[in-house]
C-alpha cells in the first residue's frame, strides 16, 4: 500500500531569473550557493556510479544537475524549515545519510518512490533533516476510522479499536503512506512559496526549459 501519486507543480520554474554564476537558487530570497551543487556533481563523478552518469555537457548532463539541484534545494529548505521550528542548523550543513530513517518515512519501496518522485525520495534517503520535517509536518496525520473499517473489510481483517495507533502491519502501511502524501503536499506548497530557481536550473520537469525530454 502506497501513497496516492502527488502531483509536482512546477511554475516556481517558469520565468526563472538570470542569476549569478554562484548562485544555486533563491530561499526567502537569499541565494543557496551554487558549490553545493559542484561538489555534489564531483563526488557522483567520482563515485561507483559514474560510469553510468551522463557524458557532460550534453542534455542528459544537464538534467541530471537540475535533478541534483532539486535534491539540495529540498534538503535545504528542510533545513530553513527547522530553523523556523527552532532547531537551529547551518545553511550549508550536508545531509546525514548514516541515520536510521524516521519512523514516518521508513525506506521506501518503488511504488512509493514513484508516487512521490524521485528527488522527494532521494532527499529522504539522504538526509537526516528531510527525514525530520517529513515526521514533523505530517506527525498529526490520521486514517479515519471509515477508511480504516472499508480497509479491513477489504483484507478480511478486523478494524483497529485506535486509529492512530497501528498495531498490524497493513495499518502501519496505510498510515506511512498518509503522512508521506501530506509531507509531499507539504514540500511543494513550500517550495512554491520559499523558493526561486534560476534561469539553466529549472525544474527538470519543467516543460518550459529546453532540456525537457517529455514534451506533450
Amino acid at each position: 500500500m502506497t501513497a496516492a501519486t502527488i502531483t509536482h507543480g512546477h511554475g516556481h520554474g517558469h520565468g526563472a531569473p538570470h542569476a549569478p554564476p554562484g548562485v544555486l537558487a533563491y530561499l526567502n530570497g537569499r541565494p543557496i550557493p551554487r558549490a553545493l551543487l559542484d561538489d555534489r556533481l564531483a563526488a557522483l563523478r567520482a563515485g561507483d556510479a559514474a560510469c553510468v552518469l551522463p557524458k557532460p555537457d550534453t542534455r542528459e548532463a544537464r538534467q541530471l544537475a537540475r535533478w541534483v539541484a532539486q535534491v539540495i534545494i529540498t534538503e535545504q529548505l528542510c533545513l530553513d524549515e527547522l530553523q523556523r521550528h527552532g532547531q537551529p542548523a547551518t545553511a550549508t550543513q550536508l545531509p546525514d545519510v548514516s541515520a536510521a530513517p524516521a519512523t514516518v518515512v521508513r525506506p521506501l519501496d518503488v511504488s512509493a518512490a514513484i508516487a512521490v518522485g524521485s528527488i522527494t525520495a532521494a532527499a529522504l534517503a539522504g538526509s537526516k533533516p528531510v527525514r525530520r520535517v517529513a515526521e514533523l509536518v505530517s506527525r498529526e496525520v490520521r486514517i479515519s476510522s471509515e477508511q480504516l473499517a472499508y480497509a479491513a473489510d477489504v483484507l478480511g481483517k478486523e478494524a483497529p479499536r485506535d486509529p492512530g495507533v497501528p498495531v498490524e502491519r497493513w495499518h502501519a502501511e496505510l498510515l506511512d503512506s498518509a503522512r508521506l502524501e501530506a509531507f509531499a503536499r507539504w514540500l511543494n506548497a513550500a517550495q512554491h512559496e520559499r523558493v526561486h530557481l534560476v534561469h539553466g536550473l529549472e525544474h527538470p520537469g519543467d516543460s518550459n526549459q529546453p532540456d525537457n525530454l517529455h514534451r506533450h
